[in-house]
C-alpha cells in the first residue's frame, strides 16, 4: 500500500469525529492507492527507462527462503 502524506490528514480528521474509532487502532488503506509489488516495479521501470532482472518464485519457494 502506497500513500501520500497529504491524504492521511483527511482520514485522521474523519477518524477523530467517529465514535467507532475511540480507543482503537485505525488501519488506513484507501483502495485507490493499493499497488502490487509487480505494479510498483513496472512503474519504476517505465519511469526510469531501465529493466530490472526479476526472478519469479512460487509461494512454497518463498516460504522456504524465509525460514
Amino acid at each position: 500500500v502506497w500513500m501520500v502524506e497529504e491524504d492521511i490528514g483527511k482520514y485522521v480528521v474523519k477518524a477523530m469525529d467517529d465514535v467507532r474509532t475511540l480507543n482503537r487502532t485505525i488501519y488506513v488503506r484507501p483502495p485507490s492507492n493499493i499497488k502490487s509489488q509487480m505494479e510498483v516495479v513496472n512503474l519504476w521501470e517505465a519511469l526510469s527507462g531501465k529493466t530490472l532482472q526479476k526472478e519469479h518464485i512460487t509461494e512454497q519457494q518463498w516460504l522456504q527462503k524465509i525460514q
